[in-house]
């Protein structure tokens, strides 16, 4: 078969021509490459690096000097090595957030879990920026002068109190015992560490050192450093009951009468690690309203029926169902009225419904009836449960005076009384320059700020009012009664 006839003149490529206007261009560039050759780059490369290297600091080559040496020629500590160039620092390069977006700070600042920073700023704009004050001492303290060298070494220890409570655990022990009563003082206004000085302090001692005490300031203690659990193991410590040892029965009469039962068992009673205790303080700071129990407090009262001193400053709403104080749930059983769940709830000041209340003063006043001072510093919010009566409507005049503490019976003793505010409304900063060019004139901040001042200010008022009632029921009923007069701590109005 004939073969296919190539034209090969088609195939060849027609010569790249080059406009005129990139002639001198190339030119110029050729030129400039046949200047500069192989050897020429390489000298300028190695010059660029010499001048690199002179910029960048060169690592001391003096020989080190070791740190015990250093430390007694008082000589300075020697920088640290400068960190490699693409170090990376350890740990994950990357963290993973949690998915979705941010939790509201609502659920961060009210958590049992947050901290004590977030929750006190959070209860301090809750409460509309209030100040604590609080001008009440426990009774029978002896401080020394505020410039004296004893009071500036008290305050020390007691702001480095962990440090103490580790290196100088022997010294602690062997402290006179109203030198201990003032520490402990201090302790409760500049000490955050977790450490229990109340075991420290006391309770390693012997039971005769301990009879020695007559003064346990333990302000701020619940709920930084204690419990209220171990608080009332560390005051009094119950002995276990003990079975009777049985006795052989002697004749055949006695074993029948016994009818084959066992002795009871009895108890040895309790054990007081303080046994002329006389003055307790258990305030707590207004954010810790959680750690204190009112059914604890009762059992604990049962056992110090000897105390003549109390401060309970900051203590919320006496209640036994603290879980159900913000809430008003009803329970409804069948073939049966319904049942509040809790004896206090959200409405209970509202309703002016004390019952609860009313009732756990009376068990209190019951139990300590050597008592003869009592702080309520703070607890403005219940003031009105220790003259509360229910209404002549509800109940007969026979049963009014089953309610409410004891003022002429258990405590009838008591001749001063603390009602103080414990705070005090902090006025609002507001810019008081002109405003700027396209800023309005009425700033919406600012209003809410005096908005919430006013209403502070109005809540003080109200629980000056209701301290100042107390006072004059409590005056009258102790004068119906022939008792004593009893002096109420009330705090100032605030200036206008």
């Amino acid at each position: 078969m004939p073969k296919k006839h190539q034209q090969k003149a088609f195939l060849t490529k027609p010569q790249s021509s080059t406009p005129h206007t990139l002639s001198s261009s190339k030119s110029a560039t050729q030129n400039e490459s046949t200047s500069r050759n192989v050897n020429d780059l390489i000298r300028e490369s190695r010059r660029l690096q010499i001048r690199n290297e002179s910029r960048n600091p060169q690592p001391s080559s003096a020989a080190s000097i070791p740190p015990s040496l250093r430390a007694v020629l008082d000589l300075p500590p020697p920088p640290p090595p400068v960190p490699r160039f693409g170090a990376r620092p350890g740990g994950p390069s990357r963290l993973r957030r949690i998915p979705g977006p941010p939790p509201p700070r609502s659920w961060l600042t009210d958590s049992i879990h947050a901290p004590s920073s977030a929750r006190t700023a959070a209860e301090a704009d809750v409460r509309g920026l209030r100040i604590q004050v609080r001008s009440s001492n426990l009774p029978d303290g002896a401080f020394p002068p505020a410039k004296s060298l004893q009071n500036l070494v008290l305050k020390k220890i007691a702001s480095t109190w962990e440090w103490h409570a580790q290196n100088d655990y022997d010294y602690l022990e062997i402290l006179p015992t109203n030198l201990k009563e003032t520490l402990l003082s201090y302790l409760a206004v500049y000490n955050e560490a977790p450490i229990n000085p109340l075991r420290l302090l006391f309770l390693n001692n012997e039971h005769e050192e301990r009879a020695e005490v007559h003064r346990l300031d333990l302000s701020n203690a619940l709920g930084v450093w204690t419990t209220f659990k171990q608080l009332e193991r560390d005051l009094v410590v119950k002995q276990p009951p003990v079975p009777k040892p049985d006795v052989e029965n002697e004749t055949w009469e006695t074993a029948e009468d016994s009818d084959g039962l066992s002795s009871p068992a009895f108890m040895l009673g309790t054990v007081h690690n303080f046994i002329n205790l006389k003055h307790l303080s258990l305030a707590i700071p207004p954010v810790n309203a959680k750690a204190v129990s009112w059914s604890s407090l009762l059992s604990l009262a049962a056992e110090l029926r000897t105390l003549t001193s109390l401060s309970l400053a900051y203590w919320p709403q006496p209640t036994l169902t603290p879980n159900a104080a913000s809430t008003r749930a009803v329970i409804k059983t069948p073939r049966s009225p319904p049942v509040v769940y809790g004896g206090s709830d959200m409405y209970t000041a509202h309703d002016n419904d004390w019952r609860e209340a009313a009732g756990i003063l009376r068990t209190l006043s019951r139990s300590l009836y050597c008592l003869k001072w009592l702080d309520l510093t703070g607890c403005g919010d219940w003031f009105a449960a220790l003259r509360w009566r229910p209404s002549s409507s509800s109940s007969d005049s026979s049963s009014l005076d089953r309610y409410g503490p004891e003022w002429n019976g258990g405590w009838r003793g008591v001749e001063r009384l603390i009602l103080e505010v414990g705070w005090k409304p902090m006025s609002p900063y507001i810019d008081a320059t002109a405003p700027g060019q396209g800023q309005p004139a009425w700033n919406v901040e600012d209003e809410r700020k005096m908005y919430r001042y006013k209403n502070e200010r109005q809540r003080y008022a109200e629980i000056h009012n209701t301290a100042q009632s107390v006072a004059r029921y409590l005056r009258a009923l102790r004068k119906e009664g022939g008792g004593r007069w009893i002096e109420v701590d009330i705090s100032e109005e605030l200036p206008l």
